[in-house]
């Protein structure tokens, strides 16, 4: 699962130097996250906090199209806060100072919502579509619904694949033209 790339660990001096031209909060991160103790537990309670608003105000953006509410919606936010902390402590050494600490780690929690959203839907598959759904993929794809059954009705009757009347009236269109032809009748 790679968020940010397949970049190698950073040296220990690469990492100070790009410690270096950060910001004080996005220098601090890393070294309290790859300290020892209570500092290093503090740091990540903190960014968990962090983490669990980000994932939350996520989930809640989503939540009224994905049809998920109430404690399901904030499993979903701390599961996905929860997998993006281990994801980010592990990558540690990858943060490379590119941008923000905190923008780096919201791209994790970001991938986190959405992993855990298609896992919900993959294990809930039952999502009802109204009508108003149906319509607006359609309207997505550029083809009207109306338009577009009139168009599947009009290639079934012309390739014979369509209800039994459309069907027929194929058969005798084909036999009439290969009447046409045989007869020497000219465009046919």
């Amino acid at each position: 699962m790679a968020v940010t790339g397949d970049h190698p660990p950073l040296s220990p001096a690469d990492s100070a130097a790009a410690l270096a031209g950060l910001d004080a909060e996005s220098a601090e991160w890393p070294r309290a996250l790859a300290g020892s103790g209570l500092r290093r537990e503090e740091a990540l309670a903190q960014l968990y906090g962090l983490l669990v608003r980000i994932a939350q105000r996520e989930v809640r953006r989503r939540g009224p199209r994905l049809r998920i509410t109430g404690p399901e919606l904030d499993d979903l936010a701390h599961q996905a806060a929860a997998d993006a902390l281990v994801a980010l402590t592990g990558k540690l050494g990858q943060f490379r100072g590119e941008s923000r600490f905190t923008t780096w780690a919201y791209k994790f929690v970001m991938f986190e919502v959405s992993a855990k959203v298609g896992w919900h839907f993959w294990r809930h598959p039952d999502v009802p579509l109204d009508a108003e759904d149906w319509d607006r993929l359609t309207d997505r794809f550029g083809f009207d619904p109306a338009r577009e059954a009139e168009w599947r009705d009009l290639l079934g009757a012309v390739s014979g694949r369509g209800p039994g009347a459309d069907r027929a009236a194929a058969q005798d269109f084909r036999r009439h033209r290969a009447q046409q032809r045989s007869a020497g009748c000219p465009g046919h």
